[in-house]
């Protein structure tokens, strides 16, 4: 009785703590047929520009690079775009930025969220030029902005 009440609490705390749920589809993305960059460059990229949504200004808080997104985007094609996408994966977004990687990361509220999702969250139209040309490209590459 008591190894079956243990392994009861046991499995409802692991579900609680890790839900393993399935809220994304494999294969989105698209054709990379064009592409001027290789894989080397997508994940530079993709680096990149997670660096500069990551931005953390220590007066002002959490920001955007806008001027980073812009130069990549400047630089890249849809095609290019879904290579960089590709790369980027899915990376834990918690509405601002990545969580803390340390223990302040248990207090926060994150989910995995793609390239496009993060783009969507960081820059508004009143971001102008950044925010036109990165819509195109993500429009071009067959995803909603």
């Amino acid at each position: 009785t008591g190894y079956k009440l243990y392994k009861s609490v046991n499995n409802a705390t692991d579900s609680f703590l890790d839900p393993n749920i399935d809220n994304s589809v494999d294969g989105t993305g698209g054709s990379t047929t064009g592409s001027t960059i290789t894989n080397a460059q997508a994940a530079n990229y993709a680096q990149q520009l997670l660096d500069a949504m990551n931005q953390n200004d220590f007066w002002l808080g959490y920001g955007t690079d806008e001027e980073t997104i812009l130069s990549v985007f400047k630089k890249i094609s849809s095609a290019d775009f879904i290579k960089i996408y590709n790369a980027f994966g899915n990376k834990d977004y918690n509405g601002y930025n990545s969580p803390p990687d340390n223990w302040l990361a248990y207090l926060d509220a994150y989910q995995p969220r793609n390239l496009v999702y993060w783009l969507k969250s960081e820059l508004s139209s009143s971001d102008g030029e950044v925010y036109t040309l990165v819509k195109q490209i993500v429009e071009a590459a067959g995803f909603a902005f």
